[in-house]
């Protein structure tokens, strides 16, 4: 007959419970048993060999407080004495302890009978204490019979209580150890019964999850593990046909895949999440000079530790903050050639798997691409050059405009009516516009080449504050808006170049102007952080949309598209910023102005 699990699992807890309950019924057994045996020694001998020393005390009290002269009072005693003597006739528990109690009461009798007789006599004799005397001892004599009786049997009970107890050790202890080896025994094998298919059954599912579709299980124990062991075996075998026939399939596609990839023109290189190698395309081996086999399989910081262009390539790989700005501004990759540099812009694409649709999506790893962007490159350069060289050109035009426009407002060469005027003033303002935009051009041209010098020193942020007002208080006047100056005290001195970072705070204070309405007010605040000073500049303007913000200090970048602005500004000082070791930041809120804040290291003291 076949038991299921179940049954067997009930048939091994119920022999435990077994085991408990006759360890349970034996103990109370011999314990009941032990506590009879007891009994009988205290609830009968004792009460008897009390009654013994009861009687004798009263009679040695009786004989001793008696005299030759007079006899003393004995009623009391003797009713103690008689009671004691009923109370032991209704508690004979040993052989030959009756008989003894019926001669001790007829000697008792006879000695209350001889002192009330000497009672009724005026004069008493020697000869009758000497009797007294005589049945005295034979009273003593048959008391300490009665009493050696029951302490004999109280002796002799102890014995066969030590022997029951003995017996009760000795049988418990064979069950006790029976027990004790069926429990081992079952401990020993039962878990292993239960556990061991279940360890077997998960190294043969690991095994499977290895993509080793051979693995079987072997149960023959006609329960639930027989049957699980053939839906195991069946699904291994309908697996392994599903892989067999999907095998030459899948390496087909992947064959396909790996050509598709060697073919781009672009170097790609595919990480796992843990930023191994898993893929490298022909053309990134080309770049990296290193075979694809050495390659795939490697941890990327090992290999970026000998590899100077592995290095620039995956650096960053996880950093997807930065990734996201890569768009804008780019990180280009500068390798030599024969006669020529050639530039690649790096881009770097997390995978992502979509497990559940509930569930936001787990990054698995990521793909870099590198793209030959030199052709734009140069032609970048060479708008920069050509913007340098025009901006540098235009500057002795506009000087010359200048002066002829002073010339024109020099009374000494004739009078100017009021359209005259307007004129001059229309092309001094255009002369201006002119003048701030070929200065924002040179100053980008000298960031996109890299030439941006900087004369840091030591300064006070309330003079660079301070500077800034100066330059545009005029400016603010005119639009009868109030500029106030907010500071901690005692802010801590910043290193800086003077001349960069006031150009930054006067262009914020000019956007400020520009977009703050009549007879509005414009904060400049100089704070203390922790390794840093903060300076911002708070206006009470149209604000500036959410979708706007991240690309505010982009080139060319403008909110308003009437705006008399290059789009240059805020780029340029977030170039200058950045090369002084800061940041430089917006916040804004639409109908409730913006707030314009850049950062500068402390000196270090």
């Amino acid at each position: 007959m076949k038991l299921n699990l179940k049954t067997k699992l009930y048939a091994g807890l119920g022999f435990l419970v077994l085991l408990i309950i006759l360890l349970w019924t034996s103990g109370l057994i011999f314990i009941s048993t032990l506590a009879d045996t007891s009994g009988a020694i205290i609830e009968n001998n004792n009460r008897t060999v009390t009654y013994m020393q009861n009687m004798e005390q009263a009679l040695t009290e009786i004989h001793l407080g008696m005299s030759r002269e007079r006899l003393g009072k004995v009623d009391s005693l003797e009713q103690e004495i008689l009671q004691n003597l009923r109370n032991q006739q209704q508690n004979i528990t040993e052989e030959g302890e009756a008989e003894l109690s019926n001669k001790l009461q007829k000697r008792i009798v006879k000695y209350f009978d001889a002192i009330d007789d000497q009672k009724n006599q005026s004069v008493s004799n020697d000869a009758f204490f000497q009797s007294l005397d005589e049945e005295y001892g034979q009273l003593q004599y048959l008391l300490a019979q009665i009493t050696y009786m029951n302490l004999e049997a109280i002796h002799q009970k102890n014995d066969r209580a030590q022997k029951t107890a003995g017996n009760i050790i000795f049988y418990m202890s064979i069950i006790g150890i029976a027990s004790l080896l069926l429990a081992v025994g079952l401990l020993i094998n039962y878990p292993g019964y239960i556990v061991n298919p279940i360890q077997e059954l998960i190294a043969r599912i690991k095994s499977i999850a290895n993509q080793n579709y051979d693995q079987r299980l072997e149960f023959e124990t006609g329960d639930e593990y027989e049957e699980l062991a053939k839906a195991f075996n069946t699904m291994a075998a309908r697996l392994q046909e599903f892989e067999s026939s999907n095998l030459a399939k899948i390496k087909s596609e992947k064959q396909r895949i790996e050509a598709v990839i060697n073919q781009m023109n672009e170097a790609v290189i595919g990480l796992d999440n843990e930023d191994n190698i898993l893929f490298v395309n022909a053309k990134a081996e080309e770049l990296i000079g290193i075979d694809r086999e050495l390659l795939v399989g490697k941890y990327v910081p090992d290999l970026a530790v000998k590899n100077d262009l592995i290095r620039k390539m995956l650096s960053d790989s996880n950093n997807e903050d930065k990734n996201k700005d890569q768009a804008n501004s780019p990180d280009l990759i500068k390798l030599p050639t024969d006669d020529r540099f050639v530039y690649y812009s790096k881009e770097v694409q997390p995978v992502l798997l979509n497990e559940q649709s509930s569930n936001p999506k787990k990054k698995i790893g990521s793909i870099i691409t590198l793209k030959n962007v030199t052709h734009f490159q140069e032609i970048n350069e060479a708008k920069t050059n050509f913007i340098a060289v025009v901006s540098h050109e235009l500057k002795t035009p506009i000087a010359s405009i200048n002066m002829s426009l002073r010339l024109l407002e020099d009374e000494r060469v004739g009078p100017l009516n009021d359209e005259q005027s307007e004129l001059i003033r229309n092309i001094r303002q255009d002369a201006e516009r002119m003048k701030t935009t070929t200065a924002e051009l040179l100053n980008l041209s000298k960031i996109e080449t890299g030439n941006i010098q900087l004369n840091t020193q030591p300064a006070k942020p309330v003079d660079l504050l301070q500077y800034a007002y100066e330059t545009m208080v005029m400016q603010a006047n005119q639009k009868n808006i109030e500029i106030s100056t907010e500071s901690d005290q005692e802010l801590s001195p910043v290193k800086v170049d003077l001349q960069k970072t006031v150009w930054v705070l006067v262009n914020l204070l000019s956007n400020a102007i520009r977009y703050t309405p009549q007879d509005g007010k414009i904060i400049m605040r100089g704070e203390n952080k922790i390794s840093s000073v903060q300076f911002s500049v708070v206006d009470m303007g149209e604000g500036i949309a959410e979708e706007h913000l991240d690309k505010i200090f982009q080139k060319y970048f403008q909110v308003y598209g009437d705006s008399d602005g290059s789009g240059l500004g805020l780029s340029i000082a977030k170039e200058f910023i950045n090369a002084q070791g800061g940041e430089i930041g917006v916040e804004s809120e639409v109908g409730k102005g913006s707030t314009f804040y850049f950062t500068l290291p402390k000196v270090k003291e």
